[in-house]
């Protein structure tokens, strides 16, 4: 082998390996639960006017917490439009950000149910915490240029009991989401002016 064909292999391989890399974002197993990825995405909108893939819907946020170090809020949810069957244990959040603003999301410890083509309540709503400073942030970003919704982005990961061909396996899907909500400092400061 000369050293101009040994070099373009070389170069070869490390390009291989490299997109290789890129490509895997995650684990082939987290908690046990061996990763699964399908090409689902949550949206905001009418599963009825649209059949392109579950829709989720959140309710407005609402202030539970309200401290120095940060503010706590929750909301209800529900998923529509699911084309699978099985039973989510638990649900963990990554990289949640809200209009910019970074969102501390508790992992969702509330198992339910998945009902093919039927519409499922979380049980329990979902938590999360923005700090002082974050706080701080979106607040001058809300008296410069407020918007009516913020744009949501992040990755949730579902992990449970799903059947496929009456075969159930335990699975993690990590599941993209970009979704439009009503902007939350409306409620907040409205939280606020009541205490």
């Amino acid at each position: 082998m000369t050293l101009k064909s040994a070099t373009s292999l070389s170069l070869l391989l490390i390009a291989v390996l490299a997109s290789l890399s890129h490509a895997q974002t995650f684990p082939s197993e987290i908690r046990g639960y061996k990763v699964h990825r399908l090409n689902v995405y949550l949206r905001t909108g009418d599963p009825e006017k649209d059949q392109s893939g579950p829709a989720l819907t959140i309710g407005s946020p609402d202030v539970v917490s309200f401290a120095l170090t940060g503010i706590t809020i929750e909301a209800a949810a529900e998923i529509a439009g699911l084309d699978q069957e099985g039973e989510v244990d638990f649900l963990t959040f990554k990289d949640i950000v809200a209009n910019g603003i970074p969102l501390d999301v508790e992992e969702y410890q509330h198992p339910f149910k998945l009902k093919k083509h039927g519409k499922v309540v979380l049980p329990v709503p979902v938590r999360g915490t923005v700090s002082a400073a974050n706080m701080a942030k979106a607040a001058y970003q809300e008296s410069t240029a407020p918007k009516d919704d913020w744009q949501v982005t992040g990755t949730v990961f579902v992990f449970g009991h799903f059947k496929t061909m009456g075969i159930t396996f335990k699975r993690v899907i990590p599941v993209p989401v970009t979704l439009t909500v009503p902007n939350p400092i409306k409620a907040i400061t409205a939280a606020a002016k009541t205490h």
